[in-house]
Formats: C-alpha cells, sequence, structure tokens
C-alpha cells in the first residue's frame, strides 16, 4: 500500500469518528444511532482492508472478516431497535 493512501484512509478514519462524536453529543436518536453504525460500518471496512492488509488477499478471507464485521453492527442495530421500541 502506497502511503498516500493509507494517509486518505487515516484521515476519513479520524473523520468518521469526529461526525461520530459530534452527532452523539448533539442527538441520541435512532437516526444518531443508525449514521454512528453506518461509519462504524465504513471505518470497520477501510481497518480490515487497508490496515490488515486484506484488500489483496483472497475473496474468502475478506467475506469472512467483511462478514463478521456486518453481523456484529446488525446485531447492534436490532439491540438498539428492540430495546428502543
Amino acid at each position: 500500500m502506497n502511503p498516500t493512501r493509507l494517509d486518505l484512509v487515516w484521515l476519513t478514519l479520524l473523520v468518521a469518528t469526529a461526525i461520530s462524536w459530534w452527532a452523539a453529543e448533539w442527538r441520541t436518536d435512532g437516526g444518531v444511532t443508525a449514521l454512528v453504525l453506518g461509519l462504524a460500518l465504513l471505518k470497520g471496512t477501510l481497518v480490515i482492508l487497508d490496515y490488515m492488509g486484506l484488500r489483496g488477499a483472497g475473496r474468502r478471507w475478506r467475506a469472512l472478516v467483511l462478514g463478521w464485521l456486518a453481523v456484529v453492527l446488525l446485531a447492534i442495530g436490532t439491540i438498539f431497535l428492540l430495546g428502543a421500541g
């Protein structure tokens, strides 16, 4: 991976973290929760593909790890929705 891409990924992670923090401080309704979970999906995907190096790995490895991330985030979202209802 070239340093420019890594810097761009790092900056994206930093901005997504700042947006998540700001949104959580601003409001705490379901829309903000969905936004924060969406940003967590983006951040997790970037970490998995770029920092863990799975962008160049086989499709099955990427699918396994990204699938795990999706399952965890769906579980968190479902628990939130069940608790809010």
